[in-house]
């Protein structure tokens, strides 16, 4: 499964912002795995409609 635009674009978004410090990308799942300097959302989830999810500590990436 290929990125979308959409994950492109909020991709771009944080790091212009600065607020991307490392990203993956899971071909079998379309998802991007983000780490940012937030305490809030300090690893998430970047799904192919643009939405992000925070991960748990408990969830496995």
């Amino acid at each position: 499964m290929e990125p979308t635009e959409t994950q492109y674009l909020v991709l771009n978004a944080l790091e212009t912002l600065r607020l991307l410090i490392h990203s993956f990308y899971d071909e079998e799942a379309g998802n991007w795995y983000i780490r940012t300097p937030s305490p809030i959302l300090p690893i998430a989830k970047l799904l192919p409609d643009g939405d992000i999810v925070p991960i748990n500590d408990s969830q496995q990436l």
